[in-house]
C-alpha cells in the first residue's frame, strides 16, 4: 500500500509518502542510518552521523551538494534533519517507521522551511566549527518538547 500527499497546511510547503515494506524494522532502519545504504537510496555518496547533532552530507549526484544537521534521533524508530543546498532554500525531513503485520510502513515528509539560512551548520561543521541543532537554537526551542 501506497500514500502520498502534497499541500500546504498553515503554510507549509510539503510532500509525503507512506509505504508499506514487506522487511523488518531493523532493516529499515540500518537503511536509513547507514550512509552507503542511505546513498543507495538517495542515488549518490552519503555521509550522515547518525545522532542528534549529526551531520549529513549528500554528494555525487551533479546537481551540488547538500549540507544537513539531523534534529531528532529516536533509534529504530524516527530520524529527522534539516538540510539544503548551498544555493537553496532549506527543507525538513521526517522518516518514520512503524512495524505492521506484514513488515514496515515507512513514513517519509519533507518540508520546505519558508526561511533563507545563509549557512548550513554542516558546511561549518566541515570547516571544523561545532554543530548545533536547528532546534535547540533559541528560535525554535518553544517548538521542541526533546530539547535536550
Amino acid at each position: 500500500m501506497e500514500n502520498e500527499e502534497t499541500g500546504d497546511i498553515t503554510g507549509d510547503i510539503y510532500v509525503e509518502r507512506s509505504v508499506d515494506l514487506d522487511t523488518d524494522p531493523e532493516t529499515v532502519w540500518e537503511h536509513l542510518t547507514d550512509g552507503d545504504l542511505v546513498g543507495v537510496w538517495l542515488g549518490s555518496d552519503v555521509t550522515i552521523e547518525p545522532r542528534r547533532g549529526g551531520a549529513i552530507l549528500v554528494t555525487g549526484d551533479g546537481t551540488g551538494d547538500i549540507f544537513g544537521v539531523v534534529e531528532e534521533f529516536i533509534p529504530g524508530r524516527r530520524i529527522q534533519w534539516s538540510w539544503r543546498k548551498s544555493d537553496g532554500l532549506p527543507a525538513l525531513v521526517e522518516i518514520e517507521i512503524e512495524p505492521n503485520d506484514d513488515g514496515t510502513r515507512l513514513t517519509v515528509r519533507e518540508t520546505l522551511l519558508p526561511w533563507q539560512v545563509t549557512e548550513m551548520p554542516a558546511q561549518r561543521h566541515v570547516r571544523g566549527t561545532p554543530l548545533q541543532p536547528f532546534s535547540s537554537r533559541p528560535h525554535t526551542q518553544a517548538l521542541d518538547s526533546n530539547a535536550a
